[in-house]
């Protein structure tokens, strides 16, 4: 028991950091069951959602780059504080708007917050904690994550119906402000961080050095300079081709579907927000309990087979959600669909981390994000617009062969030399 306790034991900055995302992976969760239907209950079609998440992904590539340059020469702090504000504005902003066009501003606003959590929120867990700790930390994280998020899945998808009194559209709009309100609370915990930057301390070691603004901004400015051409080095990696070529299918196949679950389930299935919300919830929690198993499988059979494993597993569970209209298979398909596809992520993550030199790690990370977002941003507008054009279903067998590519290309590049490249990364 006391074992189990000392997991919760962390520093005050990180134990501040998990109550604050907390606070938004609840208001996340509630975020991707409503948007959808509520943009659809104005009378948009699926074509003008796309956009809209389009714009989002977009957004969130674009500003990953910028985000972690001020991260690291400002603090994780302040630009997690703005990724808060800016989620809030954008919540709030999408609850308010009637037109598309404000919708996409929004959207983008919520995109740059998104980014602005992904890139300082990994290295504040890295820098507040020991490395005895740091895999207890990151796994709190991910759970409390997770568990947040089948929460506000829950909640979002029932509390319109309770509302419903309101009416449709009022109703979901009440019910992004209020998760709106949740994104600002979490907000408070991270202003309670004291932050001990390394820049800063370099430069109290030396009392000559007297740096004003000026200074400041040509740092920043070489900075920028150093991390783009660090990024285009990396990249002539032969192995860090063969991962953004993976990331790149992956992504563009879950910018086709995952964002649409809650539209094709109301939409083909003529299921209400709480049933939506309780079937996306259980899925999450599929999830969570499958990547305890990955480690497992990863031990046992090798970080490639493991992934590769999973995701071809995932695909006859993919193209089961497309064909038959029942509700009960269908919700089982999600259930191992998204249970197969998404439990080895840590595994993946962790083995993209041992192909190249630890001083390129956070390069590659980017990278990836960034060709991730992306592919996703491009296939979403598609998605929207092949269903409101045509059916629901296509996307799914074009996922389908996506994924059995990626899954290929992914041996083909790592099946026989795993233990050649943990090798060198050690």
């Amino acid at each position: 028991m006391g074992e189990r306790l000392k997991l919760f034991r962390f520093q005050e900055n990180a134990n501040l950091y998990l109550k604050s995302i907390m606070m938004s992976s609840l208001a996340q969760g509630a975020y991707g069951v409503i948007q959808g239907l509520y943009i659809l209950s104005l009378g948009f079609d699926e074509s003008i959602l796309g956009t809209i998440l389009s714009a989002r992904m977009l957004a969130a590539a674009f500003a990953s780059i910028p985000a972690g340059i001020i991260s690291d020469t400002k603090g994780r702090r302040p630009v997690l504080i703005a990724g808060g504000i800016l989620t809030t504005v954008g919540y709030t902003g999408m609850a308010l708007s009637s037109s598309p066009l404000s919708m996409i501003l929004f959207s983008c606003v919520v995109g740059v917050a998104q980014a602005c959590q992904m890139t300082s929120g990994a290295p504040l867990m890295a820098e507040t904690s020991s490395p005895e700790e740091r895999p207890s930390l990151f796994g709190v994280n991910f759970s409390l994550s997770m568990f947040a998020n089948m929460a506000g899945s829950l909640i979002g998808g029932f509390l319109p119906q309770q509302l419903g009194f309101m009416g449709q559209v009022t109703a979901f709009r009440v019910s992004l402000a209020l998760f709106s309100i949740v994104t600002l609370i979490g907000v408070f915990p991270v202003y309670k961080i004291v932050e001990h930057q390394l820049h800063l301390e370099e430069g109290k070691k030396d009392p000559s050095v007297n740096v004003d603004v000026g200074d400041e901004e040509s740092s920043a400015l070489e900075k920028a300079k150093v991390e783009l051409k660090g990024l285009v080095d990396v990249m002539r990696n032969r192995d860090v081709l063969i991962l953004l070529a993976y990331s790149v299918l992956i992504g563009f196949g879950a910018g086709l579907v995952v964002p649409f679950f809650n539209v094709f389930l109301s939409g083909k299935l003529q299921v209400d927000s709480g049933v939506v919300g309780l079937i996306l919830s259980l899925s999450q929690g599929a999830t969570a309990i499958a990547g305890l198993i990955a480690p497992i499988l990863a031990n046992k059979y090798g970080k490639v087979k493991t992934v590769v494993g999973t995701q071809l597993a995932s695909i006859p569970f993919l193209l089961l959600i497309a064909l038959p209209p029942n509700i009960y298979l269908v919700s089982f398909a999600l259930f191992m669909r998204s249970a197969l596809m998404n439990m080895s992520n840590p595994v993946a993550s962790n083995f993209s981390m041992e192909i190249v030199e630890a001083d390129k790690r956070g390069k590659i990370s980017s990278l990836m994000r960034i060709s991730d977002n992306i592919a996703r941003s491009l296939s979403a507008y598609a998605a929207g617009y092949i269903m409101s054009r045509y059916n629901y279903e296509i996307p799914y067998f074009i996922t389908a062969v996506l994924y059995f590519l990626a899954s290929v290309i992914y041996w083909k590049g790592f099946g026989g030399r795993e233990e050649e490249i943990i090798s060198k990364a050690q």
